[in-house]
């Protein structure tokens, strides 16, 4: 064999143990596979889709309201049913909450630590919130409907592989927020920055903070959402646990 073609053999070795390296450059993947990766979902579309994954079945949520709370829940985006239980300190008064939608209807039952008895406060008896959609009350609070706020998602890129960070416009979604039109008019503005977790297409967190408004401060309001499927059997209170208006 002589050295010219003992060199090219030897080139041919090389190239081959080293996978191809003429073809090295082009990959833009690390592996030597000489096939390029495939494209990263655009953070826009795949946030849209998370979000419409989460209104298709039942699930658990968490919601941290910072110093305001701790909430936990479960919710049917299909019949609308959801019962929520707020843990929270207002002003020194200690307090449990629930809330229970039921029909588009939403009962209320409070129990204060340190309520001296007084009927509505004990924990014993629900009411009936007749103003139950009205934004910016307590009745207005829908983890499902929250989500719809996304639609609004501007500017959305991704943090990591399954973390996205984006805008949404007050403007377009204060209704979803359970903001009335009073306080979205006292904001210097109304672009709001969130971020969103994404596990196997669907919304998992979403978190943004609520700005500060008059004597408010501003709030963390951090959404968790899991156990998709889980069981949601919730029924109105009975009619003797309810108080008259």
């Amino acid at each position: 064999m002589n050295k010219r073609t003992m060199a090219s053999v030897m080139l041919a070795a090389l190239l081959a143990a080293g996978g191809c390296a003429g073809n090295s450059g082009t990959t833009g993947t690390g592996t030597g596979t000489g096939v390029e990766a495939p494209a990263k979902k655009d953070a826009t579309a795949a946030l849209t889709a998370a979000a419409a994954e989460l209104q298709k079945d039942t699930f658990k949520t968490t919601v941290n309201l910072g110093d305001q709370g701790t909430m936990t829940g479960v919710a049917d985006p299909a019949s609308k049913n959801a019962e929520f239980v707020m843990e929270s300190t207002s002003a020194g008064a200690e307090g449990t909450t629930t809330l229970r939608v039921v029909g588009g209807v939403t009962y209320i039952k409070i129990k204060l630590k340190e309520s001296s008895g007084l009927p509505g406060f004990d924990g014993k008896k629900w009411r009936k919130l007749e103003n139950s959609g009205a934004m910016g009350t307590v009745g207005n609070f829908d983890a499902t409907e929250m989500t719809k706020s996304l639609n609004s998602a501007a500017e959305v890129e991704w943090v990591d592989d399954d973390t996205v960070k984006g805008t949404i416009d007050l403007a377009k979604s204060a209704k979803q927020l359970g903001m009335g039109t009073e306080v979205l008019g006292k904001l210097s503005s109304t672009k709001l920055p969130f971020q969103a977790d994404i596990a196997d297409g669907r919304l998992v967190a979403y978190k943004f903070t609520m700005p500060a408004v008059g004597n408010q401060a501003a709030y963390e309001f951090d959404m968790r959402y899991s156990d998709f499927g889980t069981p949601v059997d919730i029924k109105a209170p009975p009619a003797k646990d309810v108080m008259k208006s």
